[in-house]
């Protein structure tokens, strides 16, 4: 009895390690051996006791991860999301049963690909691809040395390395008196992290170079007008889904102010390249007079300007990115393509898919609207026509959530990484990013708190390979998940 109270608080204090390794508690090194604990409580537990541990440290994992969701879903979205641990727990189960089966040199990593591919299946199904954004890769957004992995294998490929150092740790705990060529296998695997980490920091070498040798300079306001009671008394109150609506003349007024003011801060501190406010639809571009005052506000700044507005075209209505030039000439529009139910609902569209790209001196730029951050497809086929800087005014307020725009922004770092892309996010309430190629944030605002940032950052031209073959490692793990199932359940009719 001693002993499994013990591997209960083992499998608690994994939960807590996990939730506290992602974003907004962001002590991301957790992740590397957060599930040890747990692993070493499963050894000569019957199944049914396996799988209640399992699921005691998932349940708490995902307890602590989606603490948001009662801002979107309420209460009850919550308690379904807490049991979304139950999913992470099932597919936890199903690796450890083909190890344990399978019993060879490779069964090692029948739990990493078993997690790691289910675990990406959720970002491709629709509804889940929507909402689920949490993934355990995630707790790694700060720490772009371990990164530097998603340019070729996307984020499955950290995921699996993550799982895997665990599994090896766990191993090595367990079985430190077994044959010595399984231990010389076990510890060689520790290598693979730390290879990871070595490359990962001669890269970043080489990002230190590039921002002393060709940096340009992005803005980004935080303009909290959401939550500003004075801005919000301007509207009627009506919202889209994912914030108060700017559907008067004296609100998209104030709106304008509160951004010019803060754009303006920008410029005395220090000349901005490109300065991107926050997603709140501020103004139609068929309002004249304030789409001049816009222009001519970039125009008086000397810099790229870009707005989140809406267009409308004959039938059709748009959430759309705005981007003026430093002549206060017209440079892009792009609809928002990845568009909300609440969005939808209210009479947005999702905007076409064929990723323009816009030229400027300093590179060519993609135009994104917010949850176009999420989908990994939507700035990959921007870099694959030729992007190398994305401006993305977003809005992550969600009725004050200190917690989710953590998690917004993490995809943001992600999507840089994996596409090299250059990268100025706005807010409407946090968090406001400047990210370089390499997933490194030079400026990054704090949460609820109106405030502007600057950050310095480059442009690389090479195309990475995530970019050019997408998700060919996710396709990889998915048939060596089918070779070590069939192999798995083979074994398991022989028993």
């Amino acid at each position: 009895m001693r002993s499994l109270v013990f591997s209960y608080l083992l499998a608690i204090c994994s939960g807590i390690l996990m939730f506290l390794s992602m974003p907004s508690y962001n002590v991301g090194i957790l992740a590397w051996f957060g599930l040890v604990p747990l692993l070493i409580a499963l050894k000569n537990k019957s199944s049914l006791q396996q799988y209640l541990l399992i699921n005691v440290t998932c349940i708490i994992w995902s307890f602590g991860t989606h603490i948001w969701y009662p801002a979107i879903f309420s209460g009850w979205g919550y308690l379904i999301m807490i049991g979304a641990g139950l999913f992470y727990g099932a597919f936890l189960k199903m690796g450890l049963d083909m190890q344990t089966r399978i019993n060879r040199w490779y069964g090692i990593f029948a739990m990493p690909i078993t997690f790691s591919v289910f675990e990406w299946l959720k970002t491709i199904i629709p509804f889940t691809k929507t909402w689920w954004i949490e993934v355990i890769s995630k707790s790694q957004w700060m720490i772009p040395e371990t990164l530097q992995i998603l340019s070729v294998t996307g984020f499955i490929g950290l995921s699996f390395l993550i799982l895997l150092t665990n599994v090896v740790i766990a191993e090595i705990i367990k079985n430190q008196f077994s044959s010595k060529n399984i231990r010389i296998f076990t510890y060689s695997l520790l290598a693979l992290p730390i290879v990871n980490f070595i490359i990962g920091t001669v890269i970043m070498n080489e990002n230190d170079k590039e921002l002393k040798e060709q940096p340009f300079t992005i803005g980004a306001t935080v303009d909290l007008v959401n939550q500003d009671e004075e801005v919000l008394a301007l509207g009627s109150g009506q919202t889209a889904g994912d914030g108060y609506l700017a559907d008067t003349y004296e609100m998209k007024e104030k709106i304008f102010e509160i951004n010019q003011d803060l754009s303006k801060k920008i410029i005395e501190e220090k000349h901005a390249d490109f300065i991107v406010w926050g997603e709140n639809e501020f103004v139609n571009l068929n309002d004249t007079e304030l789409i001049n005052q816009y222009r001519a506000l970039a125009k008086s700044l000397n810099t790229n300007l870009i707005a989140d507005t809406v267009w409308e075209t004959k039938n059709t209505m748009y959430d759309t990115a705005y981007m003026v030039g430093a002549n206060g000439e017209e440079i892009g529009k792009t609809p928002k393509i990845f568009t909300l139910w609440g969005e939808e609902s209210y009479g947005f569209s999702p905007g076409p898919r064929d990723y323009t790209v816009y030229e400027t001196p300093l590179g060519k730029v993609a135009l994104a609207v917010c949850w176009d951050r999420h989908d990994p497809t939507i700035l990959r086929n921007y870099a694959k026509n030729g992007a190398q800087l994305a401006m993305i005014p977003a809005d992550d307020d969600f009725y004050g959530d200190k917690r989710f725009p953590y998690f917004a922004a993490s995809d943001a770092v992600f999507r840089a990484v994996e596409n090299h892309l250059a990268i100025g996010s706005g807010s409407t309430s946090g968090i406001a990013q400047v990210i370089t190629p390499y997933g490194e944030m030079t400026a990054m605002s704090d949460v609820n708190t109106r405030q502007y940032i600057v950050g310095g950052t480059f442009t690389l031209e090479k195309q990475t390979f995530y970019t050019r073959f997408g998700d060919v490692f996710a396709y990889l793990f998915v048939v060596i998940f089918l070779v070590m199932l069939i192999v798995s359940e083979r074994n398991k009719r022989k028993m």
